[in-house]
C-alpha cells in the first residue's frame, strides 16, 4: 500500500537517488549523461534537499511502498499565498500509472487550502508528464527556459485552478 509522508532528513539520500534515477529514465533521450549529471548534482544536492526538507514553509513529501520511497513532491506558496508552485513531482518508472502522482497533488492542495491555483514547469519534450498534468486539469500557459551551466532546458508552464 502506498502512503504519503512528510520527508525526513534521513530520507535525503534515497530521495537524491530517486531523483537521479527518474531524471535518467525520463531525459536520457533528450540530454547527454553529462548534462543529466550536471543538472541533478546542482538541483538535487544533499545540502539543497536537506535545506528544503527542513523548511517548514515548504511542502516536501514522499510516497512510500512499505519502507521504500517510490515518489516525491515538493511545493511552496508564491504570490502572497495565492499560488502553489510545484517544484518537483517524481515517481520511479515502475510505480508510474498507479495514481501516486495524483495522490501527491491532492496532498499539496490539502496542505495549502487557501491557494487559488497551482503552477509548475515541465520539460517541453517530456510528453508523459505533459499528458499526466493535462489529465489532472492543468492548462499550458507559457514557456520558460532554464540555464544550468551550458545546458538550456525549455519548459512548458502549466497551471490549474483549485
Amino acid at each position: 500500500m502506498i502512503t504519503i509522508h512528510r520527508a525526513k532528513v534521513e530520507d535525503v539520500y534515497e530521495i537524491k537517488k530517486l531523483l537521479f534515477n527518474t531524471w535518467t529514465a525520463t531525459y536520457s533521450n533528450i540530454y547527454s549523461p553529462e548534462a543529466i549529471e550536471l543538472i541533478t548534482s546542482r538541483w538535487h544536492s544533499v545540502v539543497l534537499l536537506t535545506k528544503q526538507i527542513k523548511n517548514p514553509s515548504l511542502f516536501f513529501s514522499v510516497a512510500k511502498d512499505g519502507n521504500k520511497i517510490v515518489g516525491m513532491c515538493n511545493a511552496t506558496l508564491t504570490q502572497g499565498g495565492k499560488v502553489i508552485n510545484i517544484q518537483r513531482l517524481h515517481i520511479i518508472p515502475e510505480y508510474q500509472r498507479r495514481g501516486i502522482g495524483s495522490k501527491l497533488i491532492e496532498e499539496v492542495i490539502k496542505t495549502f487550502p487557501k491557494a487559488l491555483k497551482i503552477e509548475l514547469e515541465v520539460e517541453k519534450q517530456n510528453e508523459r508528464a505533459l499528458t499526466f498534468y493535462q489529465k489532472q486539469g492543468f492548462q499550458r500557459i507559457g514557456k520558460k527556459t532554464f540555464e544550468i551551466a551550458s545546458v538550456h532546458m525549455t519548459c512548458v508552464v502549466m497551471e490549474k485552478l483549485v
